[in-house]
């Protein structure tokens, strides 16, 4: 793994970031920092052939740009020796009072992170940040034969995928859009936080190939946007950039003082989607995502499925029964715990005591399940405070406001007392009951914000709230740092690199019905690794209302699998399907988890058509070494044919497998080569059927 930074000084000063083949270089001319080239191609950019004024970034502070006017107040190489290298450079502005700090690391697999600070130097002046764009660049300069090469003048040359649908309960739609010559495409979330779609985009060189993977680490509001500047002699370059997004003033910076703006992360690969997804997994991994353990995760059963937040002591314990006969290992309780009985869970949040639908507490609940062998957790939606709860009736004035009105449910959290109270409260409930998992709940649509009078301005509140629950919990990392944390927003609303970097499992969605929930896994896949992601089976959410139980079974060991739900009481269950349940369970934590963390996916239906995803959807995951591989083929609706010829990716083509094919457990086995080349007949002639594919080493 190839990583290296060179500072340049020849025709101008720069840094030069070796990361895998990728090499991307930056110059500092007429006071500006400019993105020079980015290219996959391991060999530098010759210095006539680099872009000169694309800015690398820009900031609006007071409405003003100050993307040019800085000065280099130093520069230098961090990370030396390690597989992280990078650079610490210092910039002082001429004209406002503000110093700026970019620190960029080369993390290998041709990706690269960027992360900057904004000082006010004044010793006087409060100043307010209108704007902030951390990352803007060039790349795929294409000029010759250009117009032969689009096949017909209507072509265009780049396209940019993403997720697409911004709704409750539509995450993971990926698809390709062209992008138009010489008109911005732009798109991002404006709900407050940064789903139901996610910050994470690739772009496509449609003519000569390669790949750009872009994810901005936000939590709240943002914005990516690409432009085919071309020109009517026939040459093009793709310009792309990646921003926060909020009323201004989006920060207040008092004197003295600094933040940290948004962390980007971006990177090239010219071998194909699957390895430029592959990428993405292995940087994650290696250098942003959290690792608790083993980093293998628990299978979890969820107890809202037939009680939702009408709770009991002995419902839970029912609840538990179940749990342990089938073979999980973490019990969650969900929401509702902290209310009365005949109290809508989401109006008493706040609450954070146990309420009297549990008259003794949480605590014969939690050792009972422990006494099973079960771990721990427990959901707390602690940003919030229903309408009905004490705690809004005591601090009415602890919500955001918003054009001189208060916004229900969303606690402010850019006030300090706010700030200590959520993290104190989430500290003594992780001690109180001794959680091995936290569920952070999000059910909130803040959209632009709220405002506070701060030193004679209105501050928006959505950037004070990012950071505060960001240290709040980096802190609860460092004080628990075996504790698993769950992100959860409404399912998938804040499933960006930002929350996502301190928690260990996400929620991708609250959509669990087929075939939506195999499309929503197949694109959530691609933005983050599929051992952090959350599906489910069981009568929570309709989790087990359409296809077949072994489908919906063999989708969730794709993912983090969660149960939730499967029988009123253990006594009335159905044996066959705790026999299903507890089969694929088990297929997921022999064969499946052992290599998880580390697998590498192909996603050989990437775009899936239709409201719900029609067609065929095929994810494979492989180890590492190659010597496994799971290879599930979901027949969703609208198929053209009864028949998917699966030929796998993942596998040796020098080594031999076999070959078990669920439901059934019928075996064969065949030489990679043949996997690869000639392929299997599935044959599905019923919609929303599958089959499971375990092929190991012989």
């Amino acid at each position: 793994m190839t990583t290296r930074i060179t500072e340049l000084q020849e025709p101008q000063r720069g840094w030069r970031y070796h990361s895998g083949t990728t090499v991307y270089t930056e110059r500092f001319r007429d006071g500006r920092l400019i993105a020079a080239s980015l290219q996959d191609t391991g060999i530098p950019c010759h210095a006539r052939d680099e872009d000169p004024s694309t800015p690398a970034f820009d900031l609006q502070v007071d409405g003003e740009s100050l993307a040019f006017g800085w000065d280099v107040a130093g520069s230098t190489l961090t990370g030396e020796g390690t597989d992280a290298p990078g650079t610490c450079l210092r910039l002082r502005h001429g004209l406002k009072p503000v110093d700026l700090e970019i620190v960029t690391q080369a993390g290998g697999d041709g990706f690269l992170r960027r992360r900057m600070r904004l000082t006010n130097t004044s010793k006087t002046a409060t100043l307010g940040l209108t704007a902030v764009t951390p990352l803007a660049g060039v790349l795929w300069p294409m000029q010759d034969a250009l117009r032969e090469n689009l096949h017909d003048s209507g072509g265009v040359p780049y396209r940019v995928g993403w997720m697409q649908d911004v709704e409750w309960g539509n995450e993971g739609n990926f698809q390709w859009q062209d992008v138009p010559l010489n008109t911005e495409l732009a798109f991002g979330s404006r709900r407050g936080r940064s789903g139901h779609t996610t910050p994470f985009a690739v772009a496509h060189n449609s003519v000569y190939g390669g790949y750009l993977v872009l994810g901005l680490s936000w939590s709240a509001n943002w914005r990516m946007s690409f432009l085919c500047d071309y020109s009517r002699n026939g040459s093009s370059r793709l310009l792309f950039t990646a921003a926060p997004a909020a009323p201004a003033p989006m920060r207040l910076l008092g004197p003295g003082e600094s933040v940290a703006l948004p962390e980007v992360h971006f990177g090239l690969n010219h071998e194909g989607f699957d390895e430029a997804v592959q990428s993405w997994h292995a940087y994650l991994r290696r250098h942003v995502l959290r690792r608790v353990g083993d980093g293998r995760q628990p299978v979890i059963y969820n107890h809202w499925g037939y009680m939702e937040h009408e709770m009991s002591e002995d419902g839970l314990r029912r609840e538990i029964d179940t749990a342990a006969a089938i073979g999980a290992e973490l019990f969650m309780v969900d929401a509702g715990w902290y209310a009365d009985a005949n109290t809508p869970w989401w109006e008493t949040t706040g609450n954070w005591q146990a309420g009297n639908r549990l008259p003794h507490d949480l605590f014969p609940v939690f050792d009972y399940a422990r006494g099973k062998g079960l771990q721990c957790g427990l959901w707390v939606e602690i940003e919030s405070a229903g309408k009905a709860s004490k705690l809004a009736a005591e601090h009415p004035d602890w919500f955001i406001t918003r054009y001189g009105k208060p916004v229900e449910r969303v606690l402010d959290l850019a006030r300090p007392e706010i700030r200590e109270y959520v993290e104190g409260t989430i500290l003594r409930l992780i001690e109180r009951y001794r959680l091995d998992m936290f569920r952070l709940d999000y059910n909130l649509d803040a959209w632009e914000g709220g405002f506070n009078p701060r030193d004679g301005r209105q501050e928006n509140t959505l950037w004070r709230h990012v950071e505060a629950i960001y240290a709040i919990f980096d802190r609860v990392r460092e004080r628990f740092p075996d504790l698993q944390l769950e992100n959860c927003s409404s399912g998938g609303g804040r499933t960006d690199l930002g929350l996502n970097s301190r928690f260990t499992t996400a929620w991708i969605s609250d959509w669990m019905r087929m075939p939506r929930t195999v499309r929503i896994l197949n694109g959530m896949s691609m933005a983050l690794p599929p051992d952090m992601l959350n599906r489910l089976f069981g009568v929570a959410m309709n989790g087990s209302s359409r296809g077949n139980p072994e489908t919906q079974l063999q989708a969730i060991l794709l993912a983090h699998p969660t149960v939730s739900g499967l029988t009123p009481t253990l006594a009335e269950a159905n044996p066959e399907l705790l026999r299903l349940v507890r089969k694929y369970l088990d297929i997921y934590k022999a064969f499946i988890r052992p290599f998880h963390r580390e697998a590498r996916v192909y996603h050989h239906t990437p775009v899936l058509p239709g409201a719900d995803g029609a067609g065929w959807c095929v994810l494979e995951y492989a180890s590492a070494d190659r010597r496994r591989a799971v290879a599930g083929v979901f027949r969703l609706v609208n198929a053209d044919a009864d028949e998917y010829r699966l030929r796998l990716r993942g596998v040796d083509p020098a080594r031999r497998y076999r070959i078990t094919i669920e439901p059934g457990g019928l075996t064969t086995a065949a030489d990679g080569l043949a996997l690869l080349q000639q392929g299997l007949t599935v044959r599905l002639d019923t919609p929303l059927s599958s089959r499971l594919l375990l092929c190991e080493a012989e």
